[in-house]
């Protein structure tokens, strides 16, 4: 599906028939329409993002509008993704109770979460469900769907006076979702509660997965292609995201320094993106360049082509390496490893984990992680363990080796 045409960078869409006066996509006869998330590019630029449609392929006027706002604001195209799942799932309930987003309240809001607590099967028009039924998603999934709405109704609520920001301004310490108020600044520390969002859901933060020294050395030991051995080792050397690592190319490894180069593009052809488009520079060992002298005279060859990881084994030749494609590989690694925590991000989890217990200051992690704000990053990685405890109370004097630990 192409985008019909751009005005001054931003993608256009018309408001079509087929669809509500609220937004609520239906029939010809007022009936639900079955709303899919399709992909888009823009001609000429050949940009990739994705919207949501309806069963008659025209895209819902309001989460579009939306998704085009995410989109020229520079957010890449899987956070647009995710926000357009997020939506179509809402948009899916207002069909089946037949409401339009721009005048709901605050209660009925509340009974999509409800909705969204079901098991997909059951979320169906005149289904109920018994009390003690089990929760079908997880709590951060909940939350994350929050974030996406609250994100929305801001947007909304900006561009016509007479929709609200149901889900408030904020949710703690920070915005809720990526539209972020203007003098956002001005007001931290000093939220009152109709800033907050009033639909509450309790936080279960989920441990990161890690692996030890011994996996992430069975791992690479099982890796047939040194090509898959060196983005698993660069992986946990560096702790890129693999989007980063997918859209490296060779001018970004500085052999000599010792350094990756993280840089920012527009345009990749395999779609692979620096989050936040934050450039940075990252240490390594001269191990990790080895490795990658021996990918380069093995595998790679003669071969003409400015990205690091390309496919060399099978169509089409030379052609970057995808995500998809990594994730094919991790699928193999799980089953010939047994290592069930295994993908991507696991590396960079345990790359970070590893600076933090050798006590690199919680600042410079931030910085070669590419998080905004090393709040980010003491959030995310608070799951020191018992022995990591033990440890600290060893050396500052609290407590002795011999100590019993009962």
């Amino acid at each position: 599906m192409s985008r019909t045409s751009r005005a001054k960078g931003n993608r256009h869409t018309c408001l079509l028939d087929g669809h509500g006066p609220n937004g609520c996509p239906t029939g010809r006869k007022g009936l639900l329409m079955a709303l899919a998330v399709q992909r888009v590019r823009s001609p000429g630029e050949g940009r990739v993002s994705f919207t949501v449609v309806g069963s008659d392929g025209l895209p819902v006027p309001g989460i579009e509008a939306f998704l085009t706002f995410l989109d020229d604001s520079g957010a890449s195209p899987n956070t647009v993704a995710g926000y357009a799942y997020d939506l179509k799932d809402f948009f899916t309930w207002l069909g089946q109770v037949d409401l339009g987003f721009k005048n709901l309240t605050l209660e009925q809001v509340s009974l999509f979460f409800s909705w969204l607590r079901r098991p997909k099967a059951l979320r169906a028009p005149g289904v109920f469900i018994l009390p003690g039924t089990d929760q079908a998603v997880e709590n951060s999934t909940l939350q994350r769907k929050r974030a996406a709405l609250a994100s929305f109704y801001r947007f909304h609520s900006r561009r016509d006076p007479s929709v609200p920001a149901l889900l408030g301004e904020f949710n703690g310490r920070r915005p809720t979702g990526r539209f972020v108020p203007m003098l956002v600044h001005t007001r931290r520390g000093r939220t009152t509660r109709e800033d907050r969002s009033p639909i509450h859901i309790p936080g279960n933060r989920k441990v990161p997965d890690t692996l030890t020294d011994a996996e992430v050395a069975r791992v690479i030991g099982a890796c047939q292609r040194l090509r898959d051995q060196f983005l698993i080792a660069l992986l946990d050397s560096t702790g890129l995201r693999i989007s980063e690592a997918l859209g490296l190319r060779h001018e970004d490894l500085h052999l000599r320094r010792g350094e990756v180069h993280v840089v920012h593009r527009e345009g990749n052809t395999n779609f692979a993106r620096v989050k936040g488009g934050r450039n940075r520079v990252v240490p390594v060992t001269a191990g990790l360049f080895d490795r990658y002298a021996r990918y380069m005279e093995d595998e790679y060859g003669a071969l003409d082509c400015d990205y690091v990881f390309v496919n060399l084994f099978r169509a089409p030749i030379g052609g970057p390496t995808t995500r998809a494609n990594v994730a094919d590989l991790m699928r193999r690694l799980r089953t010939t490893t047994g290592i069930t925590g295994l993908h991507p991000h696991a590396f960079r989890h345990t790359y970070a984990t590893r600076l933090l217990r050798k006590n690199v200051p919680i600042e410079v992690v931030a910085k070669l992680l590419g998080h905004a704000s090393a709040q980010t990053t003491a959030e995310t990685y608070s799951h020191l363990s018992v022995e990591d405890h033990r440890r600290i109370l060893t050396e500052a004097g609290a407590i002795t080796e011999g100590d019993p630990t009962c």
